[in-house]
Order: structure tokens, then C-alpha cells, then sequence
């Protein structure tokens, strides 16, 4: 892992150091050693440091830059899959009712099909979505066992595995990062069999992180870029980039189903955008381009980021040197495991008073437009601020303009809406999106 920065008069200051507790002094050494143990590998990159991490960070940004991640190269393919998505749920609303359309899967779908077009170059069809929603459970299951009590154990020293009370749940791990190991094996391999039967000039310019990465193979341009190292790699970038879209869109519509003037204000936002675009001429579709005119629900989007804390623990950093920081209140040893404690930024009362209240008007200046809160940083900070944050960011803004420019969703039951708590503490929602929905 990289060296862990603290500069002076940054947010890091804000942030509480757990440096003297031998769980989280360890726990990177678990991701290491559970790696190791589960699947024999290092490779990836949140589990590498030092050279392989830089080339391998440094491969994947530039890599998802020219396939035009976060620009108009990727939005052509997201809006298509938007609309899909959404006319399924305009068909299933006839067919059943408002009542009994299973949104939460459909937002599965939507961002694993996203995350799997910029790894793999397509999104899901219909007869693979059986294989995904297995996957899905072996990620969830795997969530809610790291959080566990035999889970934290576990990752503080490994070697508990080999008792009884501990090896259930570590066989369990295994199995859930086999299953979804072998569920991206499948696609590499068919990938390498075929560029074996095709030249370069046959192949053309590389359309997705998966030819990219083979590319760099036969480049022989680093020692870090092998067969052995793709899998790895390809499961940092789904897993990050699957689950964690997926549960804040979860956490964006169920907060406004709780709130439902919020949701109006967005509406009337959106309405006027429509009214505009219309007068113009333009398709009704919302675009990255209308971004800087719907302020309020970019503020909407911040919120839900901020409230639902995806990340309260951000990933391990280990000190290459010694160091000290406020002015040598902590003084941390070369090799200490220490974790930025996110949520108390996030949750500081002196820089977003009332923090457990959802209130998006907080992202807006006195003239309504978003404004930039230094503090806001639901992506992480420093030299490992994730690597899909811009990916990330066009998904909830595309998702969360087009589909509340079709509907209005609302608790089925308002006498007893629906609960906004996690399970377990992990970021699994604890609702599968009960609601109804109303076409607009």
C-alpha cells in the first residue's frame, strides 16, 4: 500500500486515527494474508503497494480514460441501458401494478451492467442474469460475514481458521471469493482463446480494461502485467464498482421515499429542464451536459452519499517511515496499519450541522447552486481516492435525472415506511425496496 500522507491543514486532521488498536493495525495485513491463504495471489489493486500499486493504478486511470469513462464515449451505452431499464419498469407497472415491480434486482442489473461493459466490453443479457444474481448473494453473504464478530476475528489473525468455531466462517469466505473468481475467469478465458486466433491488426484498438490489460502482456512492458495478475484485478475493479453503485442508488430512492419533499423539489427541477430542453429541441434524455442545471439534485446525490456513509472505514494504509502528526500527538511507527476514519468527516456536527438528518439543501450557496464542501469525501482522499470515483459520479447522475424524470416512488404502507438501517453494519440496505411507483 502506498505511504499514508497527512499534510498539514488538510481534512486528514479531522480524521480519528484508530493507530493503537491491534485490530486495525492488522487488518491490512489480513487483506494481504486472507488473499494469500483463499486464492494465492497478490495482485489487483487494493491489495498491492509500493511499485506493482502504482503501475497497476496508474494503468487502470489511463486505461479507463481513453475508453472515455466519465465522458460522452461511455453516456452513449449508460443511456441506453437507462432506458431499458426503464421502460421494463413502464411494462411491469401495466402488467402488475405499481406495487410488485422488484427494483432492487433491476438496480443490480443496471450497475453490474455497467461495471462489467468497461471490464469485459458488454453489459449482462437476460440468460446470464441467473449466474449473476448468485454472484450477488456470494457478495452480499461475503459482506455480511467480514462484519461479523468470527469475521473481525478473522481478519486481525488469520490463523483462526484452523479451530473449529473459526473455520466454518472461514470456509465460507473462501468459497464466496472462489465463486466470484471463477464467474470472472469465465469471460478472460474465453477472451485469451480468442485473441489467440486473431492478429493485432485483426483485433483493432482495444474497446474495454479486459483487451487493455492483455495488451500490456504482450507489450511485455512490466513484469507486473501477467496471466496470473488479470483476475485479480478485474475482481477489485468489479467489486468495487458493482456493489457500491448499487447500494447508494438503493439508499437514494429510499431516502426519498422517506422524504417526499425532496423528491418533489427534485421533480420540479427536473420539470423545468424538460420544459427547457423541449422549447429547444433537444432529445428529452438528461445528459452530462444538463449537470450544472440541476443543482438541487446533484445536491441530492451528495446527501445520499454523505448520510448513508458507504465507506465509514476507508481501506488500510501502512506507514513506510516514521512518522508524526498534530504536532506529535500520535506518533506512529514504520509499518503501523492505520485506517482514515470517514464517517467523522461526514458526520461532524461543526461542518454539517444536524448530520443525521438528510437535508440536500446543505450542498447549496445562497444563490441555490452546488457548492464544493472540502470535507465532502465519500470517494476517500489522498493517493488512493478510488479509482472509479468518475464512473461512479456519471452513474448516480445519469440514473438518478432519468429516472426520476419518469417516476414518483412513495412508501406502500405510510403508516410504517420503510427502515433506512444497514444490516449488520455493512452497506447492505435492510429493505428490498418495498414501494410503489408511480409513472410520471
Amino acid at each position: 500500500m502506498a505511504l499514508f500522507c497527512v499534510p498539514p491543514n488538510s481534512v486528514f486532521f479531522r480524521l480519528f486515527l484508530h493507530s493503537c488498536s491491534v485490530r486495525y493495525q492488522l487488518l491490512s495485513h489480513f487483506i494481504l494474508k486472507f488473499s494469500e491463504t483463499a486464492k494465492g495471489d497478490y495482485g489487483g489493486v487494493s491489495r498491492t503497494e509500493g511499485d506493482p500499486w502504482k503501475v497497476m493504478r496508474r494503468f487502470g486511470l489511463t486505461s479507463m480514460r481513453n475508453l472515455g469513462v466519465g465522458r460522452a464515449g461511455l453516456e452513449k451505452h449508460l443511456l441506453e441501458d437507462m432506458e431499458r431499464f426503464i421502460e421494463q419498469i413502464k411494462e411491469e407497472i401495466l402488467e402488475y401494478g405499481e406495487y410488485n415491480v422488484n427494483l432492487h434486482r433491476k438496480i443490480d442489473r443496471l450497475a453490474g451492467s455497467t461495471v462489467n461493459r468497461v471490464i469485459f466490453g458488454y453489459p449482462f443479457e437476460d440468460d446470464q442474469m441467473s449466474d449473476f444474481y448468485e454472484l450477488k448473494q456470494h457478495m452480499e453473504e461475503q459482506a455480511f460475514l467480514l462484519s461479523s464478530v468470527p469475521g473481525h476475528m478473522l481478519m486481525a489473525m488469520p490463523w483462526l481458521r484452523h479451530f473449529p468455531i473459526f473455520s466454518q466462517t472461514f470456509r465460507k469466505l473462501d468459497n464466496n471469493l472462489s465463486n466470484v473468481y471463477e464467474f470472472l475467469k469465465i469471460p478472460i478465458n474465453k477472451r485469451i482463446s480468442d485473441r489467440e486466433k486473431q492478429t493485432p491488426e485483426e483485433r483493432g484498438e482495444p474497446n474495454d480494461l479486459l483487451d487493455c490489460f492483455l495488451d500490456q502482456i504482450e507489450a511485455k512492458k512490466s513484469e507486473y502485467f501477467s496471466l496470473r495478475s488479470i483476475t485479480p484485478f478485474c475482481f477489485d475493479l468489479f467489486l468495487a464498482g458493482e456493489e457500491t453503485t448499487s447500494v447508494t442508488i438503493s439508499y437514494l430512492i429510499l431516502y426519498l421515499i422517506l422524504d417526499q419533499r425532496v423528491q418533489s423539489k427534485m421533480h420540479e427541477e427536473l420539470d423545468r429542464l424538460e420544459e427547457e430542453k423541449g422549447r429547444n429541441g433537444f432529445d428529452n434524455s438528461v445528459t452530462q451536459a444538463d449537470r450544472g442545471k440541476l443543482p438541487f439534485l446533484n445536491a441530492v446525490i451528495n446527501e445520499t452519499q454523505r448520510v448513508c456513509n458507504l465507506l465509514p472505514l476507508n481501506l488500510t494504509h501502512r506507514t513506510m517511515a516514521d512518522a508524526q502528526i498534530l504536532g506529535g500527538t500520535y506518533h506512529l511507527r514504520k509499518g503501523i496499519s492505520i485506517i482514515p476514519q470517514i464517517s467523522c468527516v461526514l458526520f461532524d456536527e461543526k461542518i454539517f450541522p444536524n448530520p443525521l438528518r438528510f437535508e440536500p439543501e446543505r450542498f447549496l450557496d445562497d444563490q441555490g447552486q452546488l457548492k464544493r464542501i472540502e470535507e465532502f469525501i465519500p470517494f476517500g482522499l489522498g493517493k488512493r481516492i478510488c479509482m472509479g470515483e468518475s464512473l461512479a459520479k456519471t452513474e448516480l447522475f445519469l440514473f438518478t435525472a432519468n429516472f426520476f424524470r419518469h417516476f414518483q416512488v412513495l412508501p406502500v404502507d405510510p403508516l410504517h415506511p420503510p427502515s433506512s438501517e444497514k444490516i449488520g453494519g455493512t452497506t447492505i440496505v435492510d429493505t428490498q425496496l418495498q414501494m410503489r411507483q408511480l409513472q410520471i
